[in-house]
């Protein structure tokens, strides 16, 4: 260690007795102590004889006039930008990435394996200038940090609200693309801030115990990731914690500050309240006091008399005759916007989900036996005349974006990336049909279960067909049934 006293400024060692400042440091503040404001414009600069700064100290006259050439792209007469070209060939040389990227890597204190990667993903996907922004975002990043990963340049695009920016957004790709960090998209991230609500919601003395079975919940989820095991969705892990922050708000009424104060009556009054859920209510409670008292947080366990009651029937949305012909028209239109098309088309003949839908990729699609690849489908979908036309047509709006996303249903915020449509693009996009994916799809399944069996209807989508029961004719059509038992 040096035994030289620190610079003030920068910490670099002082070795003069007489300064608190290093070498460097002196002199800056020396000129810097040297400048005074200029009488003409203001400013505080270094004065010249005359008494005013540079600036202003410019001799009177017209500049000189600037270089103008003849471009070697659209043959004009304009000023030189550069490379023989004027400022809007420039702006649009498909060349000026490579050429910046080159540059740049040369004055970076240490060039990473991936920079050429990240040039040639760039200029396939953005506009020249929007890749030069990016590469000019890394490169920053890189030159004050030399030790700096891909979460670091990732983290610096961070915007004030959480989200971001475009070339994060790009960078986000690019790595995701290359395996250099796990995927986080968008939906992710909203997943988490919704579960985060739920947990500033519970009262204080019962927070903790719920954001350690969050915790557990997450660890879990993520080890059937990395196993490719069947994890749970966020849409149940968020559905958990909204149960546990009601059944905490009705505790806290009764003055109960301490799971370890819980009783099975307490639990039958909470459940008492809530008639409608309390098959799924009683599950998730059941769960969360085997988790508490496994981990020592509680000494007996109040949820374990409880007792399943009968799964509730389906009493979702489903659309009528009429309702369904008049979509079958507006989807079979071609003034209608092919992703409208295909969604709805999908959803409502097929039974498709929102997730598969999206998820629907160009390799997924069979031209020779007309073949759609549904994730989660045991085998190819045929698709009918009505939803092959609106497959072609999303991929014919597809070509026309330039894009190199290997989806049917890309976006203009996906068009630069790799990744599907948001989750809520296909609840915007049917939204002026008067309808929602959930609804078709819900549809279909009914017409499925009731038509032919809950088993063939779940060995044909994929599902289990315990889940399907739900769907049966005394739950969802009544008057189905009655004209069955009067025929």
């Amino acid at each position: 260690m040096s035994h030289y006293p620190p610079c003030v400024e920068c910490g670099a060692p002082v070795k003069l007795r007489d300064r608190d400042r290093c070498h460097v440091c002196h002199r800056k503040a020396a000129r810097a102590a040297l400048k005074r404001p200029c009488p003409r414009c203001g400013r505080v600069r270094h004065l010249r004889a005359a008494g005013i700064c540079a600036i202003c100290d410019r001799p009177a006259g017209p500049s000189r006039p600037a270089k103008v050439i003849s471009c070697r792209q659209c043959g004009q007469q304009r000023r030189n930008a550069g490379h023989g070209l004027c400022n809007r060939c420039k702006l649009a040389d498909p060349d000026w990435p490579f050429r910046y990227g080159a540059s740049l890597a040369v004055g970076l204190p240490v060039t990473p394996p991936w920079w050429q990667a990240l040039i040639e993903f760039c200029a396939a996907r953005y506009h020249p200038g929007g890749a030069v922004a990016i590469l000019r975002h890394a490169g920053r990043t890189i030159s004050a940090d030399s030790s700096a990963g891909p979460r670091q340049i990732v983290a610096n695009a961070t915007q004030a609200d959480g989200t971001l920016d475009a070339a994060g957004r790009a960078m986000v790709a690019f790595f995701t693309s290359q395996g250099l960090i796990m995927p986080s998209d968008q939906a992710s991230r909203r997943a988490a801030a919704r579960r985060q609500r739920y947990l500033d919601a519970v009262p204080a003395g019962l927070a903790g115990a719920v954001a350690a079975f969050n915790d557990g919940q997450l660890a879990g989820q993520d080890r059937a990731r990395r196993f490719s095991r069947r994890q749970l969705s966020d849409i149940t892990l968020e559905t958990r914690l909204r149960i546990l922050r009601d059944l905490a708000g009705h505790l806290a009424t009764g003055q109960i500050t301490s799971w370890a104060e819980v009783t099975t009556a307490s639990l039958e009054d909470f459940l008492a309240s809530r008639p409608r859920s309390r098959h799924q209510d009683t599950y998730v409670l059941r769960r969360y006091f085997a988790w508490a008292r496994q981990h020592k947080l509680i000494l007996i366990d109040p949820a374990r008399p409880l007792r399943l009651g009968a799964q509730p029937g389906f009493t979702g949305t489903v659309l009528d005759a009429g309702t369904q012909r008049a979509l079958l028209r507006r989807w079979t239109s071609l003034a209608t916007h092919p992703h409208e098309r295909v969604a709805g088309l999908l959803a409502l003949l097929h039974a498709a989900s929102s997730a598969q839908i999206r998820s629907l990729t160009v390799a997924g699609v069979d031209d020779r036996h007309r073949t759609l690849a549904l994730d989660g489908r045991p085998f190819p979908t045929p698709a009918d005349p009505a939803t092959w036309a609106a497959v072609q047509a999303s991929l014919a709006h597809r070509d026309r974006l330039a894009t190199l996303n290997p989806h049917v249903i890309v976006t203009n915020a996906t068009r630069t990336g790799d990744t599907p449509a948001d989750g809520s693009y296909l609840t915007r996009r049917l939204a002026p049909a008067g309808t929602t994916p959930s609804a078709c799809r819900q549809t279909r399944i009914a017409q499925l279960v009731n038509d032919l069996d809950p088993k063939l209807t779940a060995a044909a989508l994929g599902m289990r067909d315990s889940g399907l029961v739900r769907y049966l004719a005394d739950n969802v059509a009544h008057d189905r049934l009655q004209r069955t038992m009067r025929g």
